[in-house]
This record gives C-alpha cells, sequence and structure tokens, in this order.
C-alpha cells in the first residue's frame, strides 16, 4: 500500500505486502491495482504459513474497482486459496490503509459479497478504529446456504455441547450456538465436527458464544469462531455480527447494542432500526516486507 510504501522504494526485490490485522485476525495484504496479482492456491497456502511463510489467516488483494460506486475493490482468499465473500475484520483493516493512502475518512469497497461502506471512527486508547456500515443479515435457509430448513436438520448440526444453532448470512455463512458455560467447551473438536456436517453444502463458520449480564446499554458476549476452512481466529467481525443478531432474533436479549468479548479482544456490534449493522473495532499495521517475484504466478483466467 502507497502510505507505507517508503519500503517499496529502497530497491529491494519483490512484492510489496503489508502485515495488518483487526484483534489478532490477521492479513497479508498486496495492492495488486496496478499490477495484477493472482496467485495459485499452493502459494497463498505458503505465504498465509506461519512457519514457512509471511503468516496470516487471509490473503487480501486489491485491485480496481468493477462497480462505479466503490472506491477500491478486494479480494479475500482463505488459506486453502479459495475465494471468500466476506470479511469484516480484513475490510475494517483495508478501508484503514485505504483512507490513509488518500486522505479520507471513509470509503466503499467492492467484495465478493456486495459493497460495504467504512468509516474512520474515534481511536480508543490510542488505537485507530474503523466503523463498517452492513446490510441486514439474511436468515433464509437457501441463502446461508442450508441442505433444507433449519428446523429441518434432525440433528444434522448438533454434536455434544452445540445443538440449537442459529443460522445467519452476513454475506457469508454463519451458525451461532449459544452456551452456558463458554470455558468449558472444546471449541475446535465440537465446532469441526459441525463445520463437515451433510447439512452445510459450503460449510460455514461455527460461532460458539455466551450472554454474559449486561453492562448499561450494551449486552455482552463472550464468543469464538471456528472459521472455514477449520481455523479458530482471534477475532471475527462477521461472526460478531451473526452472534449479536442471533442472541436478539433467539429472543435471549432485547438490547440493541452489543460488546463482543473476543480471544483478541472487543467489537462494537449496533443493530439499527431497519436492520442495517454498524460494526466497529480496532485496526493496526503489524510490519511491511516483499513477497518474492515467483509469488505473482497467475491463477488459471476463468478464476480472473
Amino acid at each position: 500500500m502507497r502510505p507505507y510504501s517508503e519500503a517499496a522504494q529502497t530497491g529491494a526485490a519483490g512484492i510489496f505486502f503489508v502485515k495488518t490485522h483487526g484483534l489478532g485476525n490477521d492479513f497479508v495484504l498486496v495492492d495488486g491495482r496496478e499490477k495484477s496479482f493472482r496467485p495459485q492456491a499452493a502459494i497463498i497456502a505458503q505465504i498465509c504459513d506461519r512457519h514457512r511463510g509471511v503468516g496470516g489467516d487471509q490473503l487480501l488483494v486489491l485491485e480496481a474497482p468493477q462497480n462505479a460506486r466503490a472506491d477500491v475493490r478486494m479480494r479475500i482468499y482463505n488459506v486453502d486459496g479459495m475465494e471468500a465473500p466476506a470479511c469484516f475484520n480484513a475490510s475494517r483493516c483495508a478501508a484503514f490503509l485505504w483512507m490513509q493512502e488518500a486522505g479520507k475518512n471513509s470509503v466503499i469497497l467492492e467484495t465478493l459479497g456486495g459493497l460495504i461502506e467504512a468509516r474512520m471512527a474515534e481511536a480508543e486508547n490510542g488505537q485507530p478504529r474503523i466503523s463498517l456500515y452492513l446490510a441486514p443479515a439474511v436468515t433464509d435457509w437457501q441463502a446461508i446456504p442450508l441442505a433444507g430448513p433449519l428446523a429441518n436438520h434432525d440433528g444434522l448440526l448438533n454434536h455434544g455441547p452445540l445443538s440449537e444453532p442459529f443460522a445467519v448470512s452476513m454475506g457469508n455463512p454463519h451458525l451461532v450456538y449459544f452456551v452456558p458455560d463458554f470455558d468449558a467447551v472444546d471449541v475446535s473438536l465440537e465446532a469441526a465436527i459441525v463445520q463437515n456436517s451433510t447439512y452445510l453444502p459450503e460449510q460455514a463458520n461455527i460461532g460458539v458464544a455466551e450472554l454474559l449480564p449486561s453492562e448499561g446499554e450494551e449486552a455482552l458476549l463472550k464468543l469464538v469462531v471456528y472459521e472455514r476452512p477449520g481455523i479458530l481466529t482471534e477475532a471475527c467481525g462477521s461472526g460478531a455480527c451473526a452472534a449479536a443478531v442471533a442472541a436478539v432474533r433467539s429472543g435471549r436479549t432485547n438490547q440493541k447494542k452489543f460488546r463482543v468479548l473476543m480471544p483478541g479482544g472487543a467489537l462494537q456490534v449496533e443493530l439499527c432500526a431497519d436492520d442495517t449493522i454498524i460494526l466497529t473495532g480496532d485496526v493496526a499495521v503489524a510490519f511491511y516486507g516483499f513477497l518474492p517475484e515467483e509469488a505473482s504466478t497467475e491463477f488459471n483466467k476463468d478464476n480472473a
């Protein structure tokens, strides 16, 4: 990214990247607007490998927008090379970098899951924060997608302490399970089994949540999300939104403002009267560097 590209002017060989994160949910971001960057799945896996690569939960690539309303397009690649439709922590990080570059306080990101408006929020403890203004959650089983109506899963979405899920799409599929004792659940073990259920044709992100006593106007949720394709992340923005929506629509609370506590920190979620959602959280830049030139190997043109 140009705001941090002094290192790119040193003459060092390779493809400049920024390592960024939102509450520990970390990303390797490459600017592909001037020179296309479409690495093969094996290269993506190597870049995201925490021992043999840069390390990250996803690879992000910025491109020129295709939608006339957008300022920039963001492509999101999971560690298995598959393109993800949405990631709200990634969106906050990319939005922050773009705003720093453009000298603006807002941006419209184009993603595979749709357009996202982002705005600079008030910093907290010296840490920059970004707010995303999001479309309403979708609960139609075909759009999530499920193999059939949620009520008909016949136990295929239950395992151990995980039962009675709430299914929702935030541009990507989520199942939210509420448990009475969050710390007693082995999330990686239980969620992995549910995630591979035949009732989830495209798998889903599995959220395990506990609703805590509220603090003033904010409801408190403790949450961890086991994300596709099988990663227990430090934080999940879309998962935080899904859990807040699930808490209200399942009748567990009538509060509309949430503080969602995850291993990497807290996100704020506000459910608006028109069902739109505002998600606010920290962003940070970890470091910059260069990928080797061979990382630029392109996908098959059919994937462009």
